[in-house]
């Protein structure tokens, strides 16, 4: 009788031992399921060549004019505030967890230096607005994250 005891726990280690191999070959699965379909698998664009030039962009950006200025994003309308009337202004709109979703919209002047734009946004969520103005052979940059309810 000792033996069957012994034999029947054999077997129960034997089943807990697959059941829990078998949970751990699912869950990874699930997991590199995920990982492969959600990931489009570029981050940047040519990464080598704006490594090289970081240095140039670090220049450019102490280089520019430092400006008063506020940036906002409520109830559907970008707005940036900037201390001139007589400039060009666009905005970059970047979806920065997903590609595909990328577009420029320029910024119609309100009066009193108030740009604004009502960018048609295709998905709710985080989102990056890289502003550019030019204005008088000058031009001055800078960006916003906005979360689009």
């Amino acid at each position: 009788m000792a033996d069957e005891v012994q034999k029947s726990d054999g077997k129960l280690i034997f089943i807990y031992f697959l059941v829990f191999f078998a949970l751990i070959i699912v869950v990874n699965s699930i997991f590199i399921y995920v990982a492969l379909g959600t990931h489009s698998g570029v981050v940047t664009e040519q990464p080598y060549e704006k490594g090289l030039a970081f240095n140039e962009t670090l220049a450019k950006a102490k280089a520019q004019v430092d400006l008063e200025h506020t940036v906002s994003y409520e109830s559907g309308v970008l707005r940036w505030s900037l201390p001139m009337g007589n400039a060009v202004v666009n905005a970059n709109i970047v979806r920065p967890v997903q590609d595909g979703y990328d577009f420029e919209i320029p910024l119609k002047h309100m009066g009193g230096g108030i740009y604004e734009a009502n960018p048609t946004l295709p998905l709710k969520g985080a989102w990056t607005a890289k502003l550019k103005a030019i204005w008088d052979n000058q031009q001055f940059q800078t960006s916003h994250d906005f979360i689009a309810d």
